[in-house]
């Protein structure tokens, strides 16, 4: 387990003299095929995923086992879990961050929110956090009261501590430089805020106080991201800023998230997606072509225009589309070719791939019929990391040191998995969306409950009153 400022660190260290994608070994997109637009990417660029806990147990379940797939598939530096309103999904939260570090390998960003909770309740969930070997949090101030739609300008939480810095504060006092911090970033500006500049002096208090990173709300127009990172830059801002990217899973969710989050949604995106608007498989696969672009463009910026080397997905529990996101990257590639990496069909032809390649990349089949994005964990998945860590053991290694240390033996059934009917429905909840339907579904259950497609303080849902109106109906 690692603080997650140290591997962002020992990357850049690792590919500080390396020119963008010169060598073979430098990671993420370096096995680029030549003419694509994943050229220009930093080397050593990485990539991390948001979860959040299910309501229900057998959704719990299938989130264990979606985590370890994704991490073990797409290799991201880390995960983040989400918090629910005033802990109300602390034992949840917990144990997604415990399984997905000692079993799943993968270090874990654990949100921590001070909304509604006294030092006393703050300084518990902590000490919890620690005992599950837990070395990264993302402290927030929370979700605004029941009743109100967000924050409005001078609110505070109503717990001990007021605002997310005061949380930091109280962190570094209760366990020094333990835990690697992480706070959030609002490129379009926090809805609590009046003043971008005064709101800036705030972000550089928090860092100042013990942050070590930064992790952004979604967007849709990234010019006005790299605005924002030169403004963090301007104001003596230098720690990593990472930009959070949603892929738009639904017409009718993509509208809801964007009017209540304020997230801006460039004229272009909305042209691409009106006319497909009620076609949800169109929908989905312009909206991985969206959050391709949001990529490329963060990515290969110059550090003058406000370029990043990392980014963050809000995943919604699902992996279809970020999945085919960090394919059109380059971060991954066919298992049964290690030399190509997978690219959308326009991409292949572009590549002068022949269309027998081409139709098998946008069906999403594998050159034995298999859906490359559908396929069971085992020892022939098609799906790989484009650069895995090299692993003496057929597993990936516990994120806890001393359980990797003595670990030398799993049971069987860790490398020899279920195939057939798991491998053609492990993905049934991505299309059309499960989040309404299957109980079972990791992303089962009502956006409002779980608070974090408008994290970290920006508009909720509001009161049942609010909700009512929203969809049109009214008090009976």
């Amino acid at each position: 387990m690692s603080k997650i400022i140290d591997k962002i660190n020992a990357r850049r260290q690792k590919f500080r003299h390396s020119p963008p994608n010169n060598n073979e070994d430098d990671a993420h997109g370096a096995d680029g095929v030549p003419g694509d637009d994943n050229s220009a990417f930093p080397p050593g660029w990485y990539h991390s995923f948001e979860y959040f806990p299910p309501k229900t147990e057998p959704g719990l379940d299938n989130l264990f086992t979606r985590i370890d797939r994704m991490s073990r598939r797409l290799d991201p530096l880390f995960v983040d879990v989400t918090w629910g309103d005033s802990g109300s999904t602390a034992a949840r939260t917990l144990a997604v961050a415990s399984h997905a570090q000692r079993y799943c390998g993968v270090d874990v960003l654990m949100h921590v929110t001070c909304m509604g909770l006294s030092a006393a309740d703050v300084r518990r969930h902590l000490d919890q956090a620690r005992s599950c070997g837990v070395r990264n949090v993302l402290a927030l101030r929370g979700d605004p009261p029941r009743g109100k739609r967000a924050w409005e300008p001078g609110d505070v939480s109503t717990g001990e501590c007021r605002r997310a810095i005061d949380l930091v504060r109280l962190i570094r006092e209760a366990h020094g430089d333990y835990f690697g911090i992480a706070v959030a970033g609002h490129p379009e500006g926090h809805p609590a805020s009046v003043d971008p500049e005064e709101e800036l002096r705030h972000l550089k208090e928090k860092i100042d106080a013990g942050a070590d990173l930064i992790v952004t709300q979604f967007f849709y127009d990234p010019e006005m991201f790299l605005g924002y990172v030169r403004r963090c830059r301007g104001a003596g801002i230098a720690c990593p800023i990472l930009p959070g990217i949603m892929p738009i899973q639904s017409y009718v969710s993509f509208v809801r998230m964007t009017q209540f989050c304020n997230v801006r949604v460039p004229p272009e995106v909305t042209e691409r997606l009106e006319p497909v608007k009620d076609d949800d498989e169109a929908v989905k696969r312009i909206g991985w072509e969206i959050a391709t672009d949001l990529c490329r463009r963060v990515l290969t910026a110059s550090r003058e225009e406000g370029g990043v080397d990392g980014v963050h997905f809000y995943t919604l529990n699902l992996e279809r589309s970020v999945t085919r996101v960090l394919i059109n990257l380059g971060a991954v590639r066919c298992a049964d070719d290690p030399g190509r990496s997978l690219k959308t069909q326009g991409d292949a032809a572009g590549a002068g791939a022949d269309s027998s390649d081409a139709k098998q990349i946008e069906s999403g089949e594998g050159g034995d019929g298999q859906d490359i994005l559908s396929t069971s964990p085992g020892a022939h998945s098609p799906i790989e990391p484009a650069h895995p860590l090299s692993r003496p053991l057929p597993w990936r290694p516990s994120a806890l040191a001393n359980r990797s240390r003595r670990e030398d033996v799993r049971p069987i059934n860790w490398a020899n998995r279920p195939q057939s009917y798991v491998r053609r429905t492990e993905d049934w909840d991505e299309f059309p969306n499960g989040r309404w339907g299957d109980s079972t579904s990791p992303a089962f259950g009502e956006l409002s409950d779980v608070g974090h497609f408008a994290p970290w303080g920006g508009p909720g849902l509001g009161s049942e009153e609010d909700r009512r109106e929203m969809l049109g109906g009214s008090n009976l």
